[in-house]
């Protein structure tokens, strides 16, 4: 393992990473805005009113301590297994700002992938997404395989902090449709 003597050089590598990375994939790619119908900002009355459009049955709606509205549900598309989903409404601002989707099926993270480059482009350059790894990974309730991400670019500053991350876990993947902003 290599001894890491001056991180303020790795830093700005991963930086100038990240930001070449983002350059070549907004060409082709769209920025995340949200899952099926329900966009980020949107309240909860307004995804509750969506979710039958796209397919998600057997909804279900909490409020945590911390104000947090959680609206449950499952996808149930033609010919595919069913995808559990989560909408995350933090802090009582009721703004969609969190979406997961849980993939049943590890065995399907080449297909998954494929689909988010299709619609989001390129992912991130591996070692932005490994620093990003590294950082998450301990507050994760299970530790996952792998992440890849997508995002974080974009021409408008409600954009760039929009992300799409795909992690792989040993028997199922998550897909998070995340907007950093609307946690504020």
């Amino acid at each position: 393992m290599a001894t890491i003597t001056r991180p303020a050089a790795l830093f700005g590598g991963l930086l100038t990473t990240l930001a070449l990375s983002m350059a070549a994939s907004a060409a082709a790619s769209e920025s995340p805005s949200g899952y099926g119908s329900a966009d980020f900002g949107m309240s909860s009355e307004a995804v509750l009113e969506r979710l039958e459009q796209d397919q998600v049955v057997n909804v279900s709606v909490q409020e945590t301590e911390d104000n947090d509205v959680i609206i449950d549900g499952e996808l149930q598309a033609e010919g595919q297994p069913v995808t559990d989903l989560r909408y995350v409404f933090p802090e009582g601002q009721d703004k969609l700002a969190l979406v997961v989707a849980f993939h049943p099926h590890v065995e399907d993270y080449d297909s998954v992938k494929a689909e988010l480059e299709a619609r989001y482009g390129k992912p991130w350059e591996e070692e932005m997404a490994e620093w990003w790894f590294e950082q998450l990974k301990e507050g994760m309730p299970e530790e996952p395989s792998s992440l890849t991400v997508w995002g974080g670019d974009g021409n408008e500053d409600r954009e760039r902090g929009r992300f799409v991350r795909l992690w792989s876990f040993e028997d199922y993947l998550s897909v998070e449709y995340l907007d950093t902003q609307m946690f504020r």
